[in-house]
């Protein structure tokens, strides 16, 4: 199976570089992401079998995708909702206002962002119709 790192390391840096608290001084940690099937939890047994990030693969057409708070042992909820269209790569833009806290989240996007950069609090994952809880998965580390 290929491995490809998706663009939505362009989206956790500008999480990281729009809440950072330091002067123009500051660079931002990159997180390099690869999704794939084994790592949704649980995993879909639809998933396409050569499934990655870039979407080569995947079962059908995605559905949607967004970060969630939580751990790789886990599923959690969607804390920063990616808009259409998620063409294969994308890129986008996620702020403060983006930010969607719930039940054991952090409380606010400042909080997120400082969770995500110490590692493990936090996944990427794509949705398709046949894998409705997720058919790709990388977490933010």
């Amino acid at each position: 199976m290929t491995r490809a790192l998706i663009l939505v390391c362009l989206v956790v840096v500008a999480l990281v570089v729009a809440c950072s608290n330091e002067e123009s001084t500051a660079q931002p940690k990159v997180f390099n992401l690869t999704l794939l099937p084994q790592n949704e939890t649980p995993p879909c047994a639809d998933a396409g079998v050569s499934a990655t990030g870039t979407y080569s693969g995947l079962s059908g057409p995605p559905t949607a995708s967004h970060i969630h708070s939580g751990t790789p042992a886990a599923a959690g909820p969607v804390v920063l909702p990616f808009s259409a269209p998620l063409d294969s790569p994308f890129t986008k833009t996620l702020t403060a206002s983006d930010y969607l806290p719930g039940t054991g989240t952090p409380p606010d996007f400042a909080s997120f962002v400082t969770a995500l950069k110490a590692g493990g609090a936090g996944y990427v994952n794509v949705h398709t119709a046949d894998c409705k809880g997720g058919e790709i998965r990388a977490e933010v580390q």
